[in-house]
């Protein structure tokens, strides 16, 4: 146990922990293993905290998703202020299946979900927006003659809810279309694009966009697309401006759950054997769960100095040991 615990909360590497205790690279990942098949899951944690009853979540949830090999992905779902993992999943894909199910593990957590932000991946967006209809060209837009129409489409899972698309996302989806311009051509519209997302107000980003659609009324293609993308996007691109959540705007970025991902790849980065999702998912249970119970050592919000996320969810002043939420000894 000492041995798996100073591995996972980064206290000492493996050559350290191999010649103090002659541990093999193989056996500490063996050990890890057998440790995170046996931690709680997100809903056994929040039953043992009580966090369905009370908590202090914030309600804005950020979702994403981070790469743990060419085959497996971690599906996250982090609440803004506190930064916890509210809940996790290792899937083979970003589908609109697999965030539903993230969801429905969110709202079995106690979360009341008042606010998404997303780096405008399309399975999550459709969980907020009803996607629209696709036709090929060629094809008819009603049924053929002695042909049922087709079923009615569901509304979507978090129908209402407000969306930000993240900005920083959002431009490197426009750099794509600007790309295919010369230099002198694709420079003054990226500034214009730049000011028109990062604008400090509404009203602000409002000018930008009407500068924005007269200097492109008449240049390329490619730009013309992004004024028009953006002009599609809009109401998601402006959502922090318009939308608070108490007396809280939702934040413009993705910037809070892209720091979580990083601790998690730090850790994932010395891990071996994730070539199932068994396997993967018993490594990201105990490093999302050594997450939730460590402390912040140098965060930017001073409040957060010394408390764990799950300390700032319970808004009590007491630390966690990761180990608690092991069901069952293991070796």
């Amino acid at each position: 146990m000492e041995a798996v615990g100073d591995f996972i909360q980064g206290r000492s590497p493996v050559g350290v922990i191999h010649d103090r205790k002659g541990v093999s690279v193989g056996t500490i990942s063996s050990w890890v293993r057998q440790y995170g098949e046996s931690c709680m899951s997100p809903m056994e944690m929040s039953g043992a905290l009580r966090l369905r009853i009370t908590n202090r979540w914030s309600g804005i949830l950020l979702f994403d998703a981070k790469y743990l090999n060419k085959r497996q992905l971690l599906l996250l779902a982090v609440d803004y202020v506190t930064l916890d993992i509210v809940a996790w999943l290792v899937v083979e894909a970003e589908t609109v299946e697999n965030y539903t199910h993230l969801v429905d593990m969110v709202n079995a957590c106690g979360y009341h979900i008042r606010a998404v932000v997303s780096d405008g991946h399309p399975a999550i967006i459709a969980l907020t927006h009803t996607p629209k209809p696709y036709f090929r060209k060629g094809t008819r837009m009603y049924p053929r003659p002695g042909i049922a129409p087709g079923r009615s489409r569901m509304p979507p899972l978090l129908a209402g809810i407000p969306h930000q698309w993240c900005v920083v996302h959002a431009l490197r989806d426009i750099d794509r279309y600007l790309a295919q311009l010369p230099e002198e051509e694709r420079t003054p519209i990226r500034v214009l694009v730049h000011d028109v997302l990062f604008a400090r107000t509404i009203s602000r980003a409002m000018k930008c966009k009407r500068k924005l659609e007269e200097e492109t009324a008449l240049a390329a293609f490619p730009a013309r697309r992004v004024t028009a993308w953006i002009h599609t996007h809009w109401e998601m691109l402006t959502m922090h401006h318009t939308i608070r959540i108490g007396w809280r705007k939702i934040p413009r970025d993705t910037n809070a759950i892209e720091n979580t991902i990083s601790y998690v790849n730090t850790r994932l980065k010395t891990m071996r054997r994730l070539r199932t999702t068994v396997s993967a998912s018993a490594i990201t249970n105990l490093i999302v769960v050594n997450y939730r119970t460590k402390c912040f050592r140098n965060p930017k919000n001073h409040y957060h100095r010394g408390k764990s996320p799950l300390a700032l969810v319970t808004g009590k002043k007491q630390k966690f040991d990761w180990m608690k939420f092991v069901k069952k000894p293991t070796p």
